[in-house]
């Protein structure tokens, strides 16, 4: 296997781009250890991104992008036409998972307890909202919790929504939900163990998230054992309907004994603060098991 010819893809040109670099250059130091001969493209390069990959002919793209361009289908899209077999979800599970509104319409029909909320693509909209105060505002189309708001009053409501038209088309509302933030990695279709975030301020916002180092983070989260299993079994069967491959996210928020499903990450981050490794350790899988696991997994899928 360390034969592979391995084009890691990390950069890109969305709101994530850091993330991304720093994801891709814990993935490149993996990818050192373990042995594999690998080369690095950025996509930000456009055509010049096309015409390298291509010239270099890999066995496998390992894919490191976070946000739009990356996250949403179209480099998935581009490397299908090239031929190249890529990690994680394919380009159709891929653009559905970006669009959370979209995405929570399909669970809901499959009966997936979701925030009660509303999408909207101007401002006007928001005189019909009847949800009451306080709610969730956030970028239908954008990761690391980009642009998420909490807000408390019509006032506050209207500056948020205008501020989130400036980055994205649509814009959801839900109904704030006070509980546990959870989330549930898969792992070439196995649930790891749960992680509930714990911040000192707020929600687990970009800050609390990337900057912050009193975010605490408790895995396997002190959850019922029987609560526990239909939680991981949720996010399965979630990751399941939606067609997702190799590593994903699914992310929640337990009120008492129900959980909400939030969103899923298709590409989840890979940097010394990210959720997936911190799980996947619990399991015994260290970092550079990790990525030789989302390797293979790539390369035993059929299509």
């Amino acid at each position: 296997m360390n034969k592979l010819k391995i084009a890691l893809l990390y950069g890109g040109s969305s709101s994530e781009r850091e993330i991304s670099i720093k994801s891709g250059k814990a993935v490149e130091n993996a990818l050192k250890k373990l042995g594999f001969q690998y080369s690095v493209f950025d996509p930000a390069e456009g055509k010049d991104f096309i015409k390298k990959i291509t010239d270099y002919n890999p066995d496998l793209a390992f894919i490191a992008l976070h946000g739009k361009i990356g996250e949403d289908g179209t480099i998935q899209g581009v490397l299908e036409f090239l031929g190249i077999k890529y990690t994680g979800s394919d380009l159709k599970t891929s653009a559905i998972c970006m669009d959370k509104s979209l995405t929570k319409d399909i669970l809901k029909a499959e009966g997936i307890t979701v925030p009660e909320g509303y999408t909207i693509q101007n401002l006007d909209q928001i005189n019909d909202l009847r949800l009451g105060y306080p709610v969730v505002v956030k970028p239908n189309s954008e990761g690391s919790s980009i642009g998420v708001k909490i807000v408390e009053n019509e006032d506050q409501l209207g500056k948020a929504v205008g501020e989130i038209l400036k980055i994205d088309s649509k814009v959801i509302i839900e109904r704030f939900i006070k509980g546990r933030e959870i989330t549930v990695g898969i792992l070439n279709g196995e649930p790891l163990d749960i992680i509930e975030i714990k911040v000192k301020e707020g929600f687990y916002d970009y800050y609390n998230k990337y900057i912050s180092q009193e975010t605490e983070y408790i895995c396997p989260a002190e959850i019922e054992s029987s609560l526990y299993r239909k939680i991981q079994n949720t996010a399965l069967k979630i990751y399941n309907i939606l067609g997702c491959k190799g590593v994903a996210r699914v992310d929640f928020i337990l009120d008492k004994d129900k959980p909400y499903f939030l969103e899923v990450n298709t590409i989840p981050g890979l940097t010394d603060h990210s959720l997936i490794p911190k799980a996947a350790a619990v399991k015994g899988i260290n970092f550079e098991s990790l990525i030789l696991k989302i390797i293979e997994g790539a390369l035993n899928e059929d299509g």
